[in-house]
């Protein structure tokens, strides 16, 4: 049998030697041996995961969405946790919303194959999403084939824990890539079944989901609804749920609410700088970033920014690849934001009052974006935009 050493397997794999030698101390490698602190891997290994029978449930969901806290205090929470593998977890989760993808990244690899199915997944999760903000596309499939193999697998299992955590784990990863879900059951269906702060991300899932069909009003509708009796602040599956409100309010042209509600939005992310959250909503969002957030808070914008071209250009590459389409990663957020108002017909004078800038200016980016594109109307316009 021919080795390699982990050095070489963490090139090979595209992981973190540390990440490697931990998985060979867990006998995740077939026939891997260390010769004295050196680990040896057999050539062309691949970590053996551990089946769903025998992974148990006993840590935490997405700890940072399943916990309550006070907005500015997730730090003292993810301390007061008793588990430690569930706090760090929770720390590579916050590092995610905080947009710092590399240092989630470098935590979530160490529990791609960790031997309880909650913690697992949620390291999968973390990795694939971190990853596909990073432009990193091999290690984004290798973190959804990993969710893809444990919900599958839980899905044969009759425990209700498992169905609950697979069936919001999957359908999240569909819906927030666009894909059908029809083949995993309802997302209704195991709402009982999860922590109050995860059944709140599944409502926006669920808003999210309904956007996506079009439904603005009805999507507007659950997230209001959730809003409202949903009990404990819950804020960073609460941020998700009123972004998505938002951006169905800028859908149905209603402008004037969407800020009035992006405002209260605001005010929760920067007492924790979680601004991932925005990166991923930019497009959808409409301008109200960059009318309500440029001005006033031009250090929290910047930020924004940075992270919306790099989730804009992995999220963009996946897409492009599942659907075979061109979404495109060429204009900035100012231009993406305008081509995707004018794009939902609204006239130059509606765009120049919603961002307050002048129609004149409105123009002019206007010019810029179809000779980017290379396009002259509206219609060949849309082609390159998220719907």
């Amino acid at each position: 049998m021919e080795f390699e050493s982990a050095k070489e397997t963490a090139v090979r794999l595209g992981v973190n030697i540390r990440t490697v030698q931990k998985w060979a101390k867990e006998n995740k490698f077939n026939g891997a041996k260390k010769l004295g602190r050196e680990w040896l891997i057999p050539q062309n290994a691949t970590p053996d995961n551990n089946s769903c029978d025998e992974k148990t449930t006993v840590h935490q969901l997405l700890p940072v969405l399943s916990n309550d806290f006070v907005p500015g205090y997730c730090n003292d929470m993810i301390a007061g946790l008793a588990d430690e593998t569930d706090k760090a977890i929770a720390t590579a989760e916050l590092y995610y919303y905080k947009g710092k993808t590399q240092q989630a990244i470098e935590i979530a690899e160490l529990y791609l194959n960790h031997a309880d199915y909650n913690t697992a997944l949620s390291a999968s999760f973390i990795y694939a999403f971190a990853n596909l903000s990073s432009g990193k596309l091999n290690l984004t499939e290798l973190g959804f084939e990993n969710i893809k193999r444990f919900v599958m697998k839980a899905l044969s299992k009759d425990d209700p824990d498992f169905r609950a955590s697979a069936v919001f784990i999957g359908t999240a990863t569909l819906v927030l890539l666009h894909q059908d879900t029809d083949e995993l059951p309802p997302l209704q269906t195991v709402m009982n079944d999860l922590p109050a702060g995860l059944r709140v991300f599944a409502s926006y899932i669920m808003a999210h989901k309904v956007y996506l069909e079009k439904d603005y009003s009805r999507a507007v509708g659950i997230a209001e609804g959730v809003l409202t009796f949903k009990g404990a602040p819950y804020p960073v599956p609460s941020l998700y749920l009123k972004l998505m409100r938002c951006v169905c309010l800028m859908n149905l042209k209603d402008s004037q609410r969407a800020k009035s509600a992006f405002n209260d939005i605001n005010r929760i992310a920067l007492e924790e700088e979680i601004f991932q959250p925005f990166a991923e909503h930019h497009g959808l969002l409409q301008g109200i970033i960059e009318s309500q957030i440029k001005k006033t808070h031009p250090e929290a914008y910047r930020e924004i920014v940075a992270m919306v071209k790099n989730f804009s250009t992995g999220w963009s590459t996946v897409h492009n690849e599942l659907t075979k389409s061109s979404v495109t990663i060429s204009l900035t957020t100012t231009e993406f934001a305008i081509a995707m108002l004018f794009n939902r017909n609204w006239s130059v004078k509606e765009i120049s009052q919603h961002m307050d800038i002048s129609p004149r200016m409105v123009k002019h980016h206007l010019s810029v974006i179809y000779e980017k594109l290379d396009v002259s109307n509206r219609e060949e316009l849309g082609r390159f935009l998220l719907k």
